[in-house]
């Protein structure tokens, strides 16, 4: 019989938060990860994966008021807010056994599904169409980068196969990387951040710089897991929260006067069928259930400051994934399509709809995608093409980076939050299809051009209303798909 990957949520305890901080502290361990959880009929316990905290369902910082994030955090590590996973494996035909004993359990607050996460590739067979020198002018990088806007001060995390800073460089990318801010799993090879084979994360950090040229990468090799069974290109969803806890430190540590901290994270990787999750309805569900730990840490991290980025996904109905085993519809789960994130598609140099490029609803919020951003194109190098919503989503990620050179996290300033630059994103859009928003290109194409004029002149302190107004100055009755002559130039 076929086995289960699973997510175990255990309430605290002292012994397993004890556990959590040594392994988070990379000291060595006196206990076995089956000595401080519960023991489950059937479950066999991946005793490499330490416990790692999560926030509870009554967490307040999961929903709400998006400008609570001082207060909504301050409580976090409680134990009436922090839970903790482990992971395991299950016979197919013991689950329901599983989640019998756990619901019975009192120490135990559910078992969820592990789901398999892969990258997002290009669609086979078709050749580029433009270049990053058509994509930086439909941007208007030149235009971001007079009104100081590249990316300086901003970290960027690029949660992937890893990046070759080298290949960058040769490509003439130099953004700074920040080792000591990098991770990776602890089963993957001992190769040092941006030393990583080039591969898709590269190709990720290179369409980045395209917008945010001095920014610095965070290396978060996720998908470098060698789980059992595992490969390069794929990885569980517990490895992606343990990727996100540490981002959660990360924006959480101490700061230095005067310091700013903005983040922005690129998730150009998701679910591609249902046959991979517990089915819709099921307390471990992933894909329409905001209370799976992976759900409950991305919405954290959103209310801690970071912009997070998830890419549409490849299953669109005219040249779908193979992965997507035919369904079109209904295909943005899970944490791609969380309220709190940006979900982007894809669009080709001409502002035409790549046939991969996933159409909504998507199942946690139903109008995504957000954003459309380009893709196909020659770039990195790494590929023929640029292509599929994994190159759209740094894409657009580049020039979030690129805002938040002027318009940095602060959070003192309820005005810099997350859904403050999303609206920004959303409402400066070039729009493309039916007018308004709409489930091909969400509220249209990613438009630095606008956004070069609007961020300079409106300082972090700007009332969202000052933005608003600065908005639909720029916007004005411009229909075009992509930037006018007399916008890039």
């Amino acid at each position: 019989m076929s086995k289960k990957n699973v997510i175990v949520e255990v309430l605290q305890t002292q012994a397993i938060a004890d556990f959590a901080a040594s392994s988070m502290a990379g000291m060595p361990m006196t206990l076995a990860v089956s000595e401080v959880v519960p023991q489950l009929p059937g479950l066999q316990i991946d005793s490499t994966f330490a416990p790692v905290a999560v926030p509870t369902t009554e967490f307040p910082g999961l929903t709400g008021d998006p400008t609570l994030s001082l207060e909504a955090l301050a409580d976090l590590d409680s134990p009436t807010y922090t839970s903790y996973i482990v992971r395991g494996q299950v016979e197919e035909q013991d689950i329901d056994n599983l989640v019998n004993a756990a619901q019975a359990n009192s120490q135990i607050a559910g078992i969820y599904a592990d789901v398999t996460i892969e990258v997002c590739p290009i669609c086979p067979g078709d050749p580029p169409k433009g270049s990053t020198a058509d994509v930086e002018k439909l941007l208007c990088v030149e235009r971001l980068r007079l009104a100081g806007m590249d990316g300086r001060r901003v970290l960027v995390a690029i949660v992937d196969t890893g990046i070759n800073l080298a290949h960058l460089n040769a490509r003439g990318k130099f953004p700074d990387l920040d080792p000591a801010r990098s991770w990776q799993p602890a089963s993957a090879p001992a190769v040092a951040p941006g030393a990583w084979p080039v591969d898709h994360g590269t190709m990720c950090a290179f369409d980045v710089c395209i917008a945010a040229p001095r920014c610095t990468l965070l290396d978060i090799a996720l998908l470098q897991s060698r789980r059992p069974g595992g490969s390069i290109m794929e990885g569980l969803l517990s490895d992606a929260v343990l990727a996100y806890r540490h981002l959660l430190n990360v924006m959480l540590a101490p700061k230095r006067p005067g310091e700013s901290r903005s983040l922005v994270v690129n998730n150009s990787w998701g679910m591609f069928h249902p046959s991979w999750d517990f089915p819709v309805g099921h307390l471990g569900n992933y894909s329409d259930n905001p209370n799976h730990p992976f759900n409950r840490i991305v919405a954290t991290l959103e209310r801690a400051g970071a912009d997070i980025l998830f890419a549409a996904g490849n299953c669109g109905e005219d040249c779908p994934d193979s992965r997507c085993r035919g369904v079109t519809t209904n295909a943005i789960y899970g944490a791609n399509g969380h309220s709190q994130v940006l979900c982007v598609a894809g669009v080709d140099v001409t502002g035409q709809r790549v046939g991969y490029s996933t159409i909504g609803p998507g199942r946690l919020t139903k109008q995504k995608p957000d954003i459309s951003g380009f893709t196909h194109f020659q770039g990195s190098g790494v590929y023929p093409a640029d292509g599929g919503t994994s190159a759209a989503t740094p894409v657009v990620a580049g020039v979030v980076a690129a805002v938040r050179s002027r318009r940095p996290y602060n959070p003192g300033l309820p005005f810099s939050y997350p859904w403050i630059i999303r609206n920004l994103v959303r409402f400066t859009a070039l729009d493309r299809g039916v007018p308004g928003y709409d489930y091909e290109y969400g509220y249209g194409i990613i438009n630095g051009c606008r956004l070069s004029r609007i961020v300079p002149i409106s300082s972090a302190e700007a009332t969202y209303e000052e933005l608003l107004a600065a908005m639909i100055a720029s916007i004005g009755n411009d229909p075009t798909v992509v930037p006018s002559e007399e916008e890039v130039s």
